[in-house]
């Protein structure tokens, strides 16, 4: 099993100042951190391309990994803490499972650098009324290329290639459980290399949207919109469907026209959004 030395130094300090503690985590800038929502878990991504997640109370590093090339600029946590998305250099968004510690799924749709990564906590999929197993999250991502993409990750449909095929033939697919296809889960505590993009499913964006004329920062969703801003310091709110918009008479729609229609499939419902 690979893995990466690494060393968590911390200084602790009275708790009547500030900072509290400080941790060195790696070489390098660290980009951006998240903690998941029930705070027990703290993602950093860096300079360096990888992702680390600790368990916060314990300040241990519990599992990471690298990106497919260059540094890592964003990240974000599912609502229920059993997935976290990166994006970065290579163009990506990559989601990493909690459960199996490694990436079980990776999305191209970008052409520049993923600046901003985050998941819809508002958004209901179609078979939320608990007579379905399968769960679907929605999340987006912006990047310099200045689009908003939206994604739907259901993992009991994503498409497994297996690791290894008959002699002479081509690599055979499966649907279901990850952790069924690929080796064991990988020990705490260490960084695993970037998987061969081959072994991870891949997926497509349902919407992609140019929502700004200058590259993207970053993108937050509220229970009435999504919030986009781009470097220029300028901010969009784009309302969801069934959102009474009386502010402004210039109306834009993610899915004004029928190319963009068409990238939703049937079971997605709810994708148009107003600006």
């Amino acid at each position: 099993m690979y893995s990466v030395s690494f060393t968590l130094l911390m200084c602790h300090f009275y708790l009547q100042s500030n900072p509290i503690a400080r941790w060195h985590v790696c070489q390098g800038s660290i980009n951006s951190i998240a903690f998941s929502f029930d705070g027990a878990y703290l993602a950093t991504v860096g300079r360096d391309g990888y992702l680390r997640v600790f368990d916060y109370p314990k300040e241990q590093l519990v599992c990471g990994g690298k990106g497919y090339y260059g540094a890592v600029l964003c990240c974000a946590w599912s609502m229920d803490g059993k997935y976290i998305l990166t994006g970065g250099e290579d163009d990506l968004v990559q989601v990493w499972s909690m459960e199996d510690r490694k990436v079980v799924a990776w999305g191209e749709g970008h052409n520049s650098w993923v600046s901003g990564v985050a998941f819809d906590p508002y958004w209901s999929s179609p078979n939320s009324d608990g007579t379905a197993e399968t769960v679907m999250y929605r999340f987006g991502s912006v990047g310099q290329d200045t689009q908003l993409l939206l994604w739907d990750l259901e993992m009991d449909e994503i498409v497994v290639p297996l690791r290894r095929c008959p002699p002479g033939g081509s690599p055979t697919y499966s649907t279901g459980s990850q952790s069924s296809h690929w080796d064991n889960v990988s020990p705490l505590g260490t960084l695993q290399p970037a998987s061969s993009i081959r072994d991870v499913p891949k997926i497509s964006p349902v919407v992609a949207h140019r929502v700004h004329t200058e590259p993207l920062s970053g993108l937050i969703f509220t229970q009435e919109s999504v919030l986009t801003v781009c470097q220029e310091g300028h901010i969009k709110i784009w309302m969801r469907p069934g959102i009474t918009e009386s502010q402004s008479s210039n109306t834009e729609t993610l899915s004004s026209s029928a190319k963009d229609k068409l990238l939703l499939p049937s079971k997605i419902g709810g994708s148009s959004y107003k600006q």
